[in-house]
Parts: structure tokens; sequence; C-alpha cells
């Protein structure tokens, strides 16, 4: 992995005992006598049906699950690849879309369920361990088919006490969480907590192409109007790309929480942009002989150089420029359009590096 060479840089109870009388000897004699003949009966009955066997327990539980959440409409999530069947009571919550990791739904205004899937390096032990909570209790669960670790955790800073169930599958962690809705402090519903149980038992994943693979591939198509080429690259799993394409219009967005790339492209000049080493240069330009930037090069030789642009409250943004192929000045848009950075204005470096790390990936199309 390179370094981008920085020019410089600016500044996320058991049951009560229940007594009976004494049985008479005759009535015990009785019990003993019909309990044989059961017994008998049933070696006779079942001894003929040779090739019948008694499910085991884990089956029959999974067919109560199976009946429990028929007619249950199925939650999927194309991005993290799993799916389960939610009660049909309970609602999805709307939220940011730069936290897509995360999905809510209410249950029933009792409580709040939470999802989220996590690409992580961790242990299941070790992201346990990380979590800011009291442990109240623990116990091993099965999720779907996969192996996990409910817990009863309480938050003392806030007087919560609620329920989380992790599990992890290869390279990916999927957390569930039940805690209580404005107003209360407990999970109570017994209700709330059977259908909590069932929807959990009825996870799956829909696609495991991805597990295990550290990059996932985009292929952009041409819009035919615009200059621009179409494009390749490559990004993390944690990060999310959404595609927006217009007859005249191409909109790529990665972004994972508050950090975004966008890469557009748009009818819409060009212009040189005038950096402290650029020689003089007549016609549109924009000056950028104040700024800082970091300069490196893509997969297909292209030189980019990326700068601060400017704060808007608690957001910032970072645009960059590309070296002419033939000539000595820097240009923006890119051959693929433009691109752009929106980052908090407290922004974490390490984040912005794996950012210029997708960059790099990008690959013009040759048509």
């Amino acid at each position: 992995m390179d370094t981008p060479q920085i020019i410089s840089q600016p500044a996320p109870v058991a049951s009560p005992l229940v007594t009976s009388k004494r049985p008479k000897p005759l009535m015990i004699l009785g019990i003993v006598a019909a309990t044989l003949f059961t017994i008998a009966l049933g070696i006779v009955i079942f001894g003929k049906k040779g090739d019948s066997t008694a499910p085991t327990a884990s089956t029959q539980t999974a067919r109560s699950v199976e009946e429990q959440v028929v007619g249950w409409p199925k939650y999927s999530n194309t991005q993290y690849f799993y799916e389960l069947s939610v009660p049909p009571k309970w609602s999805e919550i709307t939220h940011s879309p730069l936290h897509s990791e995360l999905t809510l739904f209410n249950a029933e205004d009792s409580a709040t369920f939470e999802l989220a899937a996590y690409k992580s390096s961790s242990t299941l032990d070790e992201f346990i361990a990380s979590q800011d909570a009291t442990v109240v209790s623990t116990s091993q669960v099965k999720v779907g088919q996969y192996d996990g670790y409910e817990r009863a955790e309480s938050y003392p800073q806030v007087g919560l006490q609620g329920i989380a169930t992790y599990i992890k599958i290869s390279d990916m962690l999927y957390t569930f969480t039940l805690t209580p809705a404005s107003g209360k402090t407990a999970i109570t519903n017994e209700s709330i907590l059977r259908d909590y149980h069932a929807a959990l038992a009825s996870f799956r994943l829909t696609d495991t192409s991805q597990l295990g693979k550290d990059l996932k591939e985009y292929v952009s198509r041409k819009v035919e109007s615009l200059p621009f080429q179409a494009f390749s690259l490559r990004y993390p799993q944690t990060w999310i790309l959404k595609e927006q394409l217009g007859d005249n219009s191409l909109d790529v967005s990665i972004y994972r929480n508050n950090y975004e790339l966008t890469i557009s492209q748009k009818t819409i000049g060009n212009s040189v942009c005038l950096f402290s080493d650029s020689p003089a240069f007549e016609g549109s330009s924009g000056d950028l002989r104040s700024k800082q930037f970091a300069q490196f090069e893509t997969a297909s030789g292209s030189v980019l150089r990326r700068y601060f642009n400017a704060n808007f409250g608690d957001k910032s943004s970072m645009f960059f420029c590309q070296k002419q192929a033939e000539g000595p000045y820097f240009q923006t848009p890119l051959s693929i359009g433009g691109l752009v950075y929106n980052v908090p204005a407290k922004y974490d470096p390490n984040i912005i590096l794996e950012m210029d790390e997708i960059v790099k990936t990008i690959t013009p199309v040759l048509p």
C-alpha cells in the first residue's frame, strides 16, 4: 500500500413444592400395570415402522420456530447479505443513510430492535469484551444455524437494561440488540422476548460469496451523452456504494458513517488547477496556490492531487485535480468525473487514507 506524498495537511424461582397424598398400594400397582401395557403396545406399533425416527430436540425446535414465523414478513439486507423474519407488528425505523450498517425496528412501542453488521478482524470474544456494558448474565445461543452469545446487559449511565446477541461468520460480525422503549427501563413483555428469539432463529445468509473477501468491485456504465470515461474501482466491504444513473448524469457514492466519497458525471466545463508549483497560465483556472495538497498515483497511472476545500459547519470537503496526460497542468473534473470527499470537520486522517486507497484503484474502462 503506497503512502501518499503529503505536501501539507490541514487540521467521529423454582416452582413451589407441591405435596400430595401418598397413593394407595393397589393404585400404584394399577399405574405400573398400565404403564407396562403402554410400553409394550408402543413397541409393537413402532416396531412395525422400522424406518421411523423420533424427532430430535433440535428438529422440534426448528419446527416450532418455522410454525411461529409463518406469515411474518421477511427483512432482507442486500448490502450485508442476510435476511430474517420480523413480527408483523414491528415496524422499521427510518434513520440516517450514513449509518447503513444499522437497521432499526419499533417492537410494538415496547422496545427497539437493532441489527448491525460489521466487517471485523476481531474474534467474537474480543468484540464482546470491548462492549461498554455491565453484564447481567450470558449464555450460548443459536442464531439461525450459527453459534453466538446472548447477554443481558445493563447500561448504568442511562439506567437501562437490554438484551444483546452476537455472532461472527467468517469476517462479518452481526449484533442483535433489544433495548427498552422510551419511558421504560427493562424488557418485561414476554411476548416481545419470544418474538425476538423467533426472529433470531430465522436468521440466514442470502449470499456467502463475499465472505472473507477484502474488497468489492464496481464497474460503472458509460453515459453516452457525456465525455467522461466509464470506470471501475474496488472498495472495502465496510463501505457502502450507491449508484444513481440518469439520462445525462451518473452519481456514485461510497460511504461509511460520516465519511463519503462521490464521483459525479454531469455537464460541466473544464478548469485548470493552479497550485504553487504550476507554470503561469492564461484561461479558465482556479487559484489553488495557497492550498495544501496530497499527491498520489492511481492503478491506471493517473496522477491526482487532493486538497482541502472548505468547512461547512460540522462537515468538510476535499476536492481533486488530475494531471494532464500531455501538459504540465492539473485540471478538474477528472477524466472519470468530479471527485469529492465529504467528511467530518474533525476527521480521522486514517480514514482519509483509506478513502485514498479506494481512489487509487480507479481505472478507466476502455470502450
